[in-house]
């Protein structure tokens, strides 16, 4: 009994001293280490230190090595700034590099030098080279340039002629913050140097120590005699008053005469060994303080036994709390059906009352009277079975309120099951609204695009056969975005609701409506409803209904529709097969005119295909510079003179002829090839404009696509600076769909663009949406009324809208091009209206740049409209 009673002591009196030995060894151990560690790193950051600054001395020899070369083959010519910003080699760390002739006075210098002659034959670098009976590279001490007034280490080699005659010294010069950069990588710690010198000890560059008093200077030092004739040398530098003793790592270069030292501190070699140091010993400290803890406490175990038998005591009172207090209800049943424990929550959720529930009650007599289930004995005979089959199970319970319960069961050891009754009527009732966010569309109350593919997919589920046809309507709304950007996406959001409502209006409540995109709507036509004479009604009601006006907060709006229509399965047996070719169909009425409707044809998809076709062919043509510019000028009607030219893209295509614009232009804005289509034709018509007279400018169509780049500035920087054309001359010419996608970073583009000193101009004005606004968001330099309006000028209404056009550009200085004049009347009444410039093919038809012509005389006589 006495053994057992000092035990605690007797193992405390063997582990205290392993304790404190096991600490020694360690710090022991690791203080070693640190060293070990020490000399590893110094020897990776000298070897680094060494290939580092190599590598920028010898891209400084190389280039010393080039210039010399290219100077002894003109040296009367010869620029070195010319040379210098060609090759980039005084970039970096490589301040200059000069040539002094042999009376030592500088000749050149890639530092832009312009003062009066500089004489630099006083220098070491100088000095030292032409003393040289060899050819090779000196590394001199450092000085502060007189021309870059910067400190830097000068790197020389004898400069001679063709004929190998000395003619001077080429120098290169190098920062002394050259090893700045690699010894912020270097991670010496804190007292950590990096210190260059030269063959003689002079100190090139230092870091870690102020280099001021020892920046040229041979300062006393280990290195010498501790490296000698060697490469490698590593050292303690000891005993230095007022710093601390640091690891020396030396390295004399194998390919200059430069010598490397890193040094790192005894401070930073010991801080993590000294503060693991501090570690171990609160270890061991601790592991001190635990162990008499624990023997001083040893004799209290008894007590803390009975605490714990109190504490199971305790168990029981906690469990009941525990009981009332869950959010859940609580029911537990034995192996015989009665019931052996329950909390109150359990009772309310059941309305049962609880004078009447007892323990030791039958499920069946406790539930006789409850509502939820009907069939209580059919129901404890499932759930039995169950239970037999997996330890846990569940089930839900709707009461005739409406309330939905889940109860989980679980099997118990000894018979039975305790099962807890959740009240999830509000969890249900969300997970219905979930469900409907996934299949509806939350704006418009419509089937999304998800649903709407389901349909699709049960329609064509069906049997085969003459009842199984369907139809799908994709319905693509015209001039919304217009209405989105004029008036915000509010109202956007409320024509988009009076859309959706017209359109349920118009379907049955068989058929499916949906919103599959921002702006764009399907129908499905349900089964046995689908015959080709019935859609085809259904679509031109659709675009009737959706085409009448609408009143949104107080503005009148109107918009349009175009419909695709693909019959199932006649157009198609598989989802992206009917929704390709209703696509198709949708396509064929965008550019139909829009506001109509398209029913699906294998001509469509020839087209389609033809289009595909096109495009390759266009990719080819403009990859090889295909693409012709030709020029229709603009007029001015007082003096028939040209004022500027209108260069436009025309494809003569190697089988087919001429391609009008109008369908290659198309199919190169639909498949983004207008941007590299655009920036060729910008570079031909800027290259063409300096042939023509300096008083012509040149004008460029640019598409909303380019604008959607980051390159367009630069496109048209590099095509004025290419060409040699002045910015005034180049005018650029854009619609207002440029201000229909992101505008204001639109806006901003155009900013700049106009701060190069380019013209711009708002084409095809008066047509748009919004043209007007577009006048006061942007400083535009000229109009170009559209040609709708010079077609119906002998109109009343038209010549007094142009009168309007005529005083709003004079009050905003603008000036104003009448677009397609074909007739002597309408140059006579364009001119009588105040317009200056006129164009169109009564003055010329767009032509190659050899059949130009800049001289079209106002006819007094009519000439026959162009074709």
């Amino acid at each position: 009994m006495t053994v057992l009673r000092n035990a605690p002591l007797q193992i405390a009196s063997f582990i205290l001293p392993l304790v404190w030995i096991g600490y020694l060894a360690i710090t022991s151990s690791e203080r070693a280490d640190a060293v070990e560690q020490a000399r590893s790193h110094g020897d990776s950051v000298a070897e680094l230190f060494e290939e580092n600054t190599e590598r920028i001395f010898e891209r400084v020899d190389q280039s010393l090595l080039v210039v010399r070369a290219l100077y002894a083959q003109d040296p009367l010519t010869f620029s070195l700034k010319f040379w210098s910003d060609k090759t980039r080699i005084a970039t970096g760390d490589v301040v200059q590099f000069s040539l002094i002739g042999l009376d030592g006075y500088m000749l050149d210098t890639t530092a832009g030098y312009s003062g009066p002659p500089l004489y630099l034959g006083d220098r070491e670098h100088f000095i030292e080279v032409m003393a040289q009976a060899d050819d090779r590279l000196y590394v001199a001490k450092p000085v502060r340039g007189r021309v870059s007034h910067r400190w830097t280490i000068q790197l020389g080699r004898k400069l001679f002629d063709l004929a190998r005659n000395p003619a001077g010294v080429v120098v290169g010069s190098i920062s002394v913050d050259v090893i700045g950069k690699f010894y912020d990588t270097a991670k010496l710690g804190a007292g950590g140097t990096l210190v260059l010198r030269n063959a003689n000890h002079v100190v090139l560059a230092a870091r870690g120590i102020d280099q001021g008093p020892v920046l040229g200077q041979r300062a006393p030092n280990r290195v010498e005699g501790e490296l000698r004739d060697g490469f490698y040398a590593q050292y303690w530098n000891e005993n230095r008053p007022n710093r601390s003793d640091r690891l020396i790592t030396a390295r004399r270069s194998r390919a200059f005469p430069l010598i490397f030292t890193a040094g790192i501190s005894e401070q930073e070699i010991y801080s993590r060994s000294d503060f693991r140091q501090k570690v171990y010993l609160g270890g061991a400290l601790l592991l001190t303080f635990i162990i008499l803890t624990a023997t001083m406490f040893y004799w209290r175990r008894q007590l803390a036994l009975g605490r714990a038998q109190r504490e199971l005591r305790d168990f029981a009172s906690k469990f009941e709390d525990a009981l009332r207090n869950l959010p859940q209800g609580l029911s537990m049943f034995d192996g015989r059906d009665r019931l052996i424990a329950f909390n109150r929550q359990w009772l309310e959720l059941y309305a049962l009352v609880p004078e009447e529930v007892r323990i030791g009650m039958d499920f069946r007599e406790v539930f006789a009277k409850q509502t939820a289930v009907l069939d209580v004995e059919a129901y404890l005979v499932d759930l039995k079975n169950r239970l037999v089959q997996s330890e846990r199970i569940s089930n839900t319970v709707q009461f005739p309120d409406g309330r939905v319960v889940y109860i989980s069961y679980g099997r118990r050891e000894g018979g039975g099951w305790v099962a807890t009754h959740e009240d999830i009527t509000e969890r249900k009732a969300s997970e219905v609204r979930i469900e409907r966010l996934a299949h509806y569309d939350s704006l418009t109350g419509l089937a999304n695009r998800n649903l709407f593919k389901e349909h699709i997919d049960e329609a064509l589920a069906r049997p085969p056969g003459p009842e199984a046809a369907f139809a799908v309507l994709l319905l693509d709304l015209d001039k919304f975005k217009s209405v989105n950007d004029a008036l915000g996406h509010q109202c956007g959001d409320a024509l988009l609701k009076q859309v959706a409502s017209r359109i349920k209006a118009q379907i049955r409540d068989v058929d499916t409506a949906a919103r599959i995109g921002g702006d764009e709507f399907a129908v499905i036509v349900a089964p046995h409803q689908a015959s080709m004479q019935d859609v085809a009604t259904l679509a031109a009601q659709l675009v009737r209904a959706i085409s009448e006006p609408y009143h949104i907060d107080g503005h009148p709006v109107v918009i349009g529709c175009s419909i695709g229509v693909a019959m199932a399965p006649e157009h198609g047996i598989r989802v992206d097969e009917i929704l390709r070719n209703a696509d198709l169909a949708l396509y064929k009425s965008k550019n139909a005119g829009r506001n109509c409707f398209h029913i699906y044809s294998a001509e469509l998809k020839a087209e389609a295909d033809q289009r595909n076709v096109l495009e390759i062919e266009l990719r080819e043509a403009i990859w090889r510079e295909e693409i012709d510019v030709f020029y229709q000028p603009v007029i001015e009607l007082g003096t028939g003179r040209a004022k500027s030219v209108e260069a436009l893209a025309r494809w003569h295509h190697s089988t087919r002829g001429f391609i009008p614009p109008a369908e290659f232009i198309a199919v190169a804005e639909a498949s983004g090839l207008i941007v590299e289509l655009g920036n060729q034709v910008l570079a031909k018509a800027c290259r063409d404009a300096v042939t023509m007279p300096g008083d012509v400018k040149v004008a460029v169509n640019l598409s909303a696509l380019q604008f959607a780049g980051t390159n367009l500035i630069d496109s048209v920087t590099f095509a004025l600076a290419e060409s040699g054309l002045p910015e005034s001359r180049l005018e650029l010419e854009i619609t207002e769909s440029v201000f229909l996608a992101d505008t204001q970073e639109n806006l901003k583009t155009l900013e700049r663009l106009k701060a190069l000193g380019v013209s711009i101009a708002l084409d095809d004005f008066g047509v748009g949406y919004s043209s007007l606004s577009y006048l006061t968001a942007f400083p535009f330099d000229k109009v170009k009324i559209d040609k709708s309006f010079i077609d119906r000028i002998d109109r009343c209404e038209t010549v007094a809208v142009l009168k309007s056009i005529v005083q709003l550009a004079r009050t905003l200085k603008l000036s104003i091009v009448a677009e397609g004049v074909e007739t002597s009347e309408q140059v006579a009444r364009v001119h009588s209206l105040g317009i200056a410039l006129g164009q169109g093919y009564f003055f010329s038809r767009p032509v190659p740049l050899a059949n130009l012509s800049l001289k079209s005389p106002v006819p007094r006589r009519r000439r026959p409209a162009a074709a």
